[in-house]
């Protein structure tokens, strides 16, 4: 299926049909937001130390094919809005976008499926787009509204011969 980057998603890949989004568009994240030094303490100094040695080493390894924190801009029917992805890493055909997390959480299924899926979609139409979840914990008994696979390696898709292909999030355990 093809998204017209200027046309609504489709009501199938929405959470809600009240949100719908027009004129996805991708953006500087400086535009979107201004640079501010915070301080961060306890947990989110954690899990901000975590995300930043997740994307050092993607990028260290992907080079210009892993994009630290891309912005998109878009449209609700509240008005503009904004999102900054962790990061975005396209494999061949494929789009994956990561989302890092220091431990599983419910979260990441809103952020990664009901709103970065939808507006990555509009954005790179006919890729194959992944949403992957980089967590340094994971926790089966953490319930998520729908299907998702616990993967090894991001280059693991599914897709192998005898292999069923990954269905929804596809979360991957990264210990670094």
């Amino acid at each position: 299926m093809t998204l017209d980057p200027f046309a609504e998603v489709p009501i199938a890949v929405r959470r809600s049909p009240s949100t719908s989004y027009r004129n996805v568009r991708w953006s500087d994240a400086a535009s979107v937001m201004p640079f501010q030094r915070k301080r961060h303490h306890g947990a989110k100094k954690l899990g901000v130390e975590y995300e930043q040695r997740v994307c050092d080493v993607l990028e260290a390894i992907y080079g210009e094919a892993f994009v630290r924190a891309p912005a998109i801009r878009y449209f609700t029917n509240n008005g503009p809005k904004a999102a900054i992805l962790d990061g975005l890493l396209r494999l061949d055909d494929q789009v994956l976008i990561i989302e890092v997390k220091l431990a599983h959480t419910e979260r990441v299924w809103e952020q990664l499926m009901d709103r970065y899926l939808p507006l990555v979609g509009a954005l790179e139409p006919g890729a194959t787009i992944r949403p992957v979840e980089i967590c340094r914990s994971y926790d089966p008994a953490v319930r998520l509204p729908g299907l998702h696979t616990l993967i090894t390696s991001i280059h693991e898709n599914g897709l192998w011969p005898g292999r069923a292909p990954c269905v929804g999030l596809e979360v991957l355990r990264w210990r670094i």
